[in-house]
């Protein structure tokens, strides 16, 4: 299963209790439903669960419930469940009892804070989806009209999450990109153990990237010393060939020498190195004075041997 149906999963283990709370849930499926009271279809769903949760809970209130049981239109090997009523008197019963004709929210469904969160439950068990937090973090709900994502803004707000609205294909969508805001929902809602997963894979996320960035920064660093290295090199394999390295003082012959002799090193290993050490920065200014030097003698039109040029 994908981690949005594992997370239902999860949620649909732990049963409402109250009645007001399954009451609660039933209205906010009936109330985002596209065709239901019109309609004998109410909502359609992956998941075998949460449809005969919902029969049940539509049973309750005295609905003759049917489920259907099909493949997928676009994925054939998956099945889903199409909850319905088909009896007219009873989709009017229903609409009446939860006001579904007016377009505001009944908040008389949700007095209680558990009412709340049953609802909010509910709206994503049936219309709600999230990506893989291995890919993104993202949570989103399918709120259909402006007045409705203004509604359910609202009652995610009362409980402390805090939605944003988007319009995509005619319908106002609620969503969620920050991963401690899906956290919450989640935790809220009844999966704390799909919180907790999420929660490791934002870490291993973190941890992943501080290695590549590390990895990128230390590789960035050794190719500007390769770089600095063969660049110190041509000087004074420069001077060498032509004045000769005696050419140089003492301290900057002899860390002359030792470049040569150590291409690979970095400057704090020659600093350490040299028979008086001195600091990093001590050895990059001797460098520079080589390879000022070395540019001094090639402005004067100091050459290489012939056979050296050819080379």
């Amino acid at each position: 299963m994908s981690f949005c149906q594992d997370v239902k999963q999860e949620v649909m283990k732990t049963p409402l209790r109250a009645f007001h709370c399954r009451s609660a849930m039933v209205y906010a499926i009936l109330k985002l439903s596209k065709s239901f009271p019109q309609e004998p279809t109410v909502f359609t769903t992956e998941n075998k669960d949460l449809a005969e949760d919902a029969a049940s809970m539509l049973a309750e209130m005295g609905a003759i419930v049917d489920i259907r049981r099909d493949l997928h239109r676009l994925r054939a090997d998956t099945e889903v469940y199409t909850v319905s009523i088909e009896h007219e008197h009873t989709r009017a019963l229903l609409r009446d009892y939860y006001h579904l004709g007016k377009s505001p929210l009944d908040w008389s469904f949700l007095e209680k804070s558990c009412c709340r969160v049953a609802f909010l439950r509910g709206l994503f068990l049936a219309y709600g989806s999230m990506a893989s937090p291995e890919k993104e973090y993202h949570l989103e709900i399918n709120a259909l009209t402006p007045l409705f994502a203004e509604e359910l803004y609202r009652v995610a707000e009362n409980c402390g999450i805090r939605f944003k609205v988007a319009r995509r294909k005619g319908c106002e969508i609620l969503y969620l990109k920050e991963s401690e805001q899906i956290e919450d929902f989640l935790t809220l809602i009844g999966a704390p153990v799909s919180s907790m997963k999420l929660m490791e894979v934002k870490v291993m996320k973190t941890v992943r990237n501080h290695v590549n960035r590390t990895t990128n920064c230390e590789t960035a660093n050794l190719n500007k010393t390769v770089s600095a290295a063969a660049g110190q090199l041509q000087d004074i394999r420069f001077i060498r060939d032509t004045v000769g390295l005696s050419y140089l003082d003492e301290e900057l012959r002899e860390l002359a020498q030792l470049r040569l002799q150590n291409s690979e090193m970095s400057l704090r290993e020659l600093a350490a190195t040299l028979s008086q050490p001195i600091s990093r920065s001590g050895v990059n200014h001797r460098l520079k004075r080589i390879s000022d030097i070395a540019q001094k003698l090639r402005e004067q039109g100091v050459a290489l041997p012939e056979d050296e040029n050819e080379g």
